[in-house]
Formats: structure tokens, sequence, C-alpha cells
């Protein structure tokens, strides 16, 4: 009796369970859920400031210059800032003594007129004496070289020759990363040379040329790039994996985001069947393309950020609803409950005018779309003259070259674009990912209308989605708004150091909820206080920060 009580009362139970579940199902795929604010608002999060940080310790770097590559040191200065450090410029030429440069954590050289230099043994007394120089462009042929070349780690110096591609020892982050990137676009000046034994080899050309190598000098270290390719801000990682070899310990603030933009998405798509003899057009991408990009979504949970235009020039015939505003109305609802977000597209080929009367039409159109929904983000397919008036703390995806603030708008740069990246282009997203700890990935399925393979190309998306995933599972897939959201220590934010023997202490000035931080050291890490660390590459950690102030205890660390 009381066998069969229990288990009708168990039907009941799970009866109950079902019909709530189904509710919920029907809940979340209805309009209703959209009027929730976490579909039409920002998520305010709590900000954090400390202002008085007098007496502690912001680590500063002296860069070297010549009246060659001036585009050189300012890039390298913009990249040392971002990297939270104090940064000097001043010619190599004034330099007389190791005195003159003691006072730094590491001295860069950024010209290659050796030369201008009064005395060659400046430079070797200071490395010698324990400094850290890193000669981050490859030096001319000269007297001062030839003097210096076999303590660089040189047993031959030869001529300038053009070399291509990077082949790195070891991955630059992550522990399965590429490590040969064999493309004729990473394109560099460099010596011919061959490296004594005792010199450590970090990268070399696609050929074998060594481009980047360290070299032990008394109780310091040269680190020597040759090359020329850092005035790129695209193409720095091995700039910043140099300033982490200067020192012992080294933190930088991240963005710690992925972002994916699905452009000019949805679309008008033209009658007919030429994508389909099964399918109209229009049906090929609802029940085809859109099905597989949510598969692909869901799987790696990218968060898709569509950025739409409205059309220019729609023909409605009367009677008949917008075929254009019925898609945005389908694909935009589906999109936030996948937990996308829509942006504008701004209308680059336009003029002025017309491209502001494009963008308020784009924002009109989103409105009666999804009447709760603020949009925040603006893309900008290329780089333009004539900029629209964005509306204000909107965030702003560009074809820049720095994650900053302008005014009141948050900047992010593009990285990549196509559904199967080029090696080239992997290469770019690793050297952002190097730096600032975030790379955007742009894909257009309106290709498909130019005849592009849709099996090729998702499985050559897919493909790419497993190889970073691979090189880098510490970062965040993001909607454009909230990788601006994740920027905010990585912009707005301080770093301050103080050191008490193997205990590092960090003070960052402002926070919003969290932050992240790339920190570099030999010494292993024995425990932290208010952040946790993960280790994601050869003497690199990444660090999780919950509060202002943070700890890391090191063994050994003097």
């Amino acid at each position: 009796m009381n066998s069969k009580f229990s288990l009708e009362r168990g039907i009941y139970v799970m009866g109950v369970f079902i019909i709530v579940i189904g509710v919920l199902f029907l809940f979340v795929r209805s309009d209703a859920v959209l009027k929730f604010r976490y579909f039409s608002e920002q998520n305010e999060d709590v900000l954090f400031f400390q202002e008085s940080l007098d007496g502690y310790e912001k680590p500063s770097y002296l860069v070297l210059t010549g009246t060659d590559h001036k585009e050189l040191s300012e890039s390298l200065r913009i990249r040392l800032e971002n990297m939270g450090k104090q940064v000097k410029i001043q010619p190599l030429s004034v330099i007389r003594s190791m005195e003159d440069m003691k006072e730094f954590n590491s001295v860069i050289v950024a010209t290659e007129q050796l030369d201008v230099l009064k005395d060659a043994n400046v430079l070797l007394d200071f490395t010698k004496s324990g400094g850290s120089l890193f000669f981050a462009v490859r030096p001319s042929p000269s007297p001062v070289l030839s003097a210096m070349y076999q303590h660089l780690g040189m047993v031959e110096a030869g001529n300038f020759i053009e070399t291509t591609g990077i082949k790195l020892e070891h991955p630059l982050v992550g522990k399965n990363g590429r490590t040969l990137f064999q493309s004729d676009r990473i394109l560099n000046s460099s010596l011919s040379v061959r490296l004594s034994p005792d010199a450590k080899l970090y990268a070399s050309s696609a050929s074998g040329i060594p481009i980047f190598w360290t070299k032990q000098y008394g109780e310091g270290q040269f680190i020597i790039f040759n090359g020329t390719m850092f005035v790129s801000a695209v193409e720095q990682a091995l700039f910043v994996k140099g300033i982490q070899l200067a020192s012992d310990e080294v933190m930088t603030p991240i963005v710690n985001a992925h972002v994916t933009e699905l452009g000019s998405f949805p679309f008008a798509v033209p009658d007919g069947r030429s994508l389909s003899e099964g399918y109209t057009n229009r049906d090929y991408y609802r029940f085809v393309v859109w099905p597989e990009l949510q598969r692909i979504e869901a799987k790696y949970d990218l968060n898709y950020t569509a950025s739409y235009l409205s059309p220019k020039d729609e023909v409605i015939m009367q009677g008949e609803a917008s075929r254009s505003q019925e898609d945005l109305r389908l694909y935009g609802r589906e999109l936030l409950r996948m937990g996308g977000e829509l942006a504008i597209q701004e209308a680059v080929y336009l003029n002025e005018k017309e491209r502001t009367a494009v963008y308020k039409d784009s924002i009109s159109r989103i409105a009666e779309a999804l009447p709760s929904y603020k949009v925040r983000s603006t893309v900008i397919p290329a780089l333009n003259k004539n900029k629209v008036e964005w509306e204000s703390k909107n965030i702003v995806l560009t074809p820049e070259f720095y994650v900053k603030k302008m005014g009141d708008n948050v900047i992010l740069p593009k990285t990549i674009e196509g559904f199967a990246p080029d090696v080239y282009a992997q290469w770019l997203a690793l050297n952002e990912i190097a730096v600032s700890g975030y790379y955007a990935h742009t894909v257009y399925p309106q290709l498909f209308l130019q005849g592009k393979n849709i099996e090729e190309s998702f499985d050559a998306f897919v493909s790419f989605q497993q190889q970073m995933k691979r090189e880098a599972p510490w970062l965040k897939n993001l909607t454009l708004s909230k990788a601006a959201d994740a920027a905010y220590t990585y912009i707005n934010s301080d770093l301050y150091e103080e050191r008490n023997g193997n205990m590092i202490t960090f003070y960052a000035t402002t926070m919003r909820d969290k932050a992240y931080y790339y920190f570099s050291s030999r010494q292993s890490i024995v425990s932290t206080e208010n952040c946790e660390v993960e280790k994601v590459g050869e003497n690199l950690y990444i660090v999780e920060a919950h509060k202002l102030r943070f700890s890391i205890r090191l063994d050994g660390a003097k």
C-alpha cells in the first residue's frame, strides 16, 4: 500500500516538474522575457576607488631614441603606458654614464644609431652591473656594434636582409599555442646573424634567422629584437615578452575578453532560389544558415554582437509589412535570448549627412522591433575622416590600434575578419591576446550571397574556435558592450607596487567588480591575498583581482 502511494505521488511530482519546465521554456522563448532589465539596460557594477597612493612605486622605463624611428618610440611609449608603466623618452646621445639609467626598471633602445654614443662601454657597464637593456629594433652595423656584438650573443653579424614569418621556441601565451606563423606579411628587416651557444633564442624567422633572444652579461642581461616590426601597434607581442623578460616580475592589466561580431546582420536577402533549390533565399538563411550560427554560438558560448545597418533603398509594397523589419524583429529577439546584443553599424560609404541619417534610422528600426532594448554599441567597418555623432557613452568597435577611452566613448579595436582567418590574421589575434588579453573577430554571413561555400566556411569557423580555445582558454566570450565593461580597469586604473621580502602588494586606483592582469615571474607563487591566479604560459599567470589591494607571495623572491 505504501509502495503504491509513493509511486503515485512520484508521478504527480514528476508531472508538476514537467509542467513547470514547460512553462519556463515557453516564457524564455516568448517576448515577455525581453522586457526584463537584463535585455534592455546596462548592469551597473559597483565601482571602487582609492586616491592616496603616495610612497608606492609605479614601474618606470626609459626609452632611448635617435633621429630615426620616431614612430617606433611613440608606439612603444603608448604600449608601455597601456601596460600601466611610467615612461621617459630621451635621446641616446645624452647618455654619458650608467648613472643616467640606474633608476629605471629597464632601458629600451628604440634607435639603430648606436654610433651616437660617446662610449659604448656605458651600455655594457649598465648591463654588467645588473641592468636590463632591451634593443627594440635591430642595430645598424657601426663601430659601436662591432665593439658590442659578441657581448650581445652574436658570433657573426652581417648585412641587413628581409625576413618573413615567425617561429616561436615556446608559445607566447597558453600551454598549447601555435609556434609557427609562416606568412610573407610578417615582415622584418634583420641583421644576418649567427648566435653564440650561451644566447637563449626565443624566436626566429620562418627561414631560421634569429629574431629574438637574450644574453646574460655580468649581473644583467641584453634582450635583442633583430627586426623592425614593433613600429606596428598590432605586432608587439614580442615587445611585451621582452618587457616581461627584462624584470623578475611584471604585472600588466588586461581586458580578458573575446568579441564575435556578425557584420551587417540581419540584412536584406534578395528574392529567388539562387542559394538552394529547396529553399527561397530568405528561408535558406532562416532554416540553414541561422541555425548553424546558433549551434556554433551555443557550443562555444560566443555571445554574438550583431551590427545592424538599416536598408538603404527598401521598396515596400502597399499593404505589406517590411520584410527587413520582420527579419530584424525575428533575428534580433532570438539573438537576445541567446545572450547576444545588437549594435549599430556605421555606413562608412556615405557622406557625413547621409551616414548620420542612416545611423538614426537604424536606431529607430531597432526601437520599433525591440521596444525595451537600449543600443549601447556602434561598429565602424573601416576608418573614415567623417564621423557620426554617436550617442553619449557609446561603445565603438573600430579599426583602431588600442583599447582606449575617447571622450565618453570606449574604443575597442577590430582584430581579424572572416570565417577562415589566414596565418597572418591568426598572428594578429595572438598579438592582441598577448598584449591586452583581448581580440575581436568579425564574420559576414552575407558573404554566402556571393557563392561562398557554407559547409567549408562553417567548418573553418569551428576549427578556428577550437584552436583559440586551446591557445587562450581563459578568455571570456563577451558581447561588445560587456567587453567594454570588462575593459574598465584596463583603461581607467593605475597600478602601484609595494615590495616586502618575498611579498608583492599591488594597489589599483579603481576597479569595477573585479579586474584581470597578466603576471610574469621567474619564481613560483606560494600564496595570494584578494586575488586568484592561474598559470597560462611559461612563467606567465592570469590574475583575477577581487579588491583594489591584492598581494602575491613568491618562493625565493628577493
